[in-house]
């Protein structure tokens, strides 16, 4: 009876001994799940980009919920051997098992963007709020950003167009809007935010504003309250009336005024300067020839407005198919190469100081330590994490734009897919 007392406890003490279970198995499963879905990203962008290339539909996927499940089994057994006992030998002998099992895992749904919602805001034009928005020169030079979202840069007088360089490479003159941007971004080409006052209603006199204020309604006086309706005098046939205005800020394009005149002297028009115009020293000279050439184009323009025509993001995608294309065709001498600007407005990054493309694509390479990788029509296409581009800093930009255009009812409420 001592032993079956001794068996008893050895058996209880190895299940409540084992019970216990770390947690670095889901720590592992959850780390190994976030890289997932940040190369499920990178390869969507990818993909749609080498399709865009090819001239074929864009698609897109987005996983908008994860779910992590969880569960421990533990079982254990015994079986009891009887004999004829002795004093050396106990009258019966226990064989304990034990058993633990844990499982875990994750449920992902994967849903098709390809819906009104989400096309509608890909296809639309980008703001001119996200142009202005930049991150550290280090990271992201002006250049490339602007080469990505910029189509265009119209030339005008008098709404006129004298002149339009477009940003395609695989135009023939390609090389003349690289040129015109790299001036404007000398020239200090940026986002301003300027008021603009709509008139609402006729003026009225000083003693009629409270009757009509009553008529307008609480909803009027708290649009004053913010500053999005004002009174402004106006006189008119001797009488000092009160206007009703709207307020409204919208962004332009604009570049600094001193800047321009060091480089370009009077071929821009007054309104194409940004209100805030500080002085700097004077700017990067380096491309002199190229300031030269262009403004030769033009021997007897004075005072022209410059327009940018801004990308969706969808154009941005069909650019960076141009971009490959361009890459791949003949000898690679139409590779798309960027020079980060050196002028104050872009503090100048040490590690690029020389030209280096855009957007770099390795078709059927094996050795090259891949950011991203895809196979499309059985040719796979990769990014490097480590060449000497701006291809990461492009991924990186990409994945911006395609959040940006996720507005609410973008990703549906029901799945297209679920995957256990």
């Amino acid at each position: 009876m001592k032993f079956k007392t001794l068996s008893t406890i050895v058996l209880v003490g190895a299940l409540t001994g084992c019970t216990g279970i770390n947690s670095s198995s889901f720590s592992d499963m959850s780390t190994a799940y976030r890289q997932i879905v940040e190369n499920y990203s990178n390869e969507n962008i990818l993909l749609n980009i080498v399709r865009s290339s090819r001239n074929m539909p864009l698609s897109f996927l987005d996983i908008p919920s994860v779910i992590g499940t969880g569960n421990v089994v533990a079982n254990a057994g015994a079986n009891t051997t009887q004999s004829a006992g002795t004093v050396a030998t106990p009258p019966s002998i226990i064989n304990a098992s034990l058993g633990l099992s844990v499982n875990n895992g994750f449920t992902f749904t994967q849903a098709s963007l390809d819906n009104a919602q989400f096309m509608q805001s890909f296809l639309k034009e980008i703001p001119l709020s996200v142009l202005g928005v930049k991150g550290t020169e280090r990271l992201l030079p002006r250049v490339v950003s602007y080469t990505l979202l910029i189509e265009s840069v119209e030339l005008r007088k008098n709404n006129q167009s004298i002149h339009r360089f477009n940003n395609d490479p695989l135009d023939p003159k390609y090389k003349e809007f690289q040129d015109v941007l790299n001036l404007l971004i000398e020239s200090g080409l940026g986002i301003e935010n300027t008021l603009v006052k709509t008139p609402l209603g006729p003026p009225i006199e000083q003693s009629a504003l409270s009757r009509s204020l009553d008529a307008w309604g609480g909803s009027t006086v708290d649009n004053l309250a913010k500053g999005l309706l004002s009174f402004e005098k106006v006189n008119k046939n001797g009488r000092e009336l009160y206007q009703l205005v709207k307020n409204d800020q919208l962004a332009r394009v604009c570049v600094n005024k001193y800047q321009t005149q060091e480089l370009l002297g009077d071929l821009l028009s007054q309104q194409s300067y940004c209100k805030d115009s500080p002085r700097f020293a004077k700017p990067d000279l380096s491309n002199a020839k190229a300031i030269k050439s262009f403004i030769s184009h033009f021997p007897d323009a004075k005072n022209l407005e410059f327009v940018i025509g801004v990308r969706s993001p969808g154009n941005v995608f069909d650019f960076l198919g141009a971009v490959l294309n361009a890459q791949f065709e003949g000898d690679g001498s139409k590779e798309v190469m960027l020079q980060p600007s050196k002028s104050v407005f872009d503090s100048y990054n040490e590690r690029y100081k020389k030209p280096l493309p855009l957007f770099k694509v390795y078709k059927n390479v094996n050795n090259v330590e891949a950011a991203a990788s895809v196979k499309y029509k059985g040719i796979t296409y990769s990014v490097a994490d480590n060449d000497e581009s701006y291809t990461k800093e492009v991924m990186e930009f990409m994945a911006i734009l395609v959040t940006i255009a996720k507005i609410p009812g973008a990703i549906p409420a029901s799945p297209a897919v679920i995957v256990r």
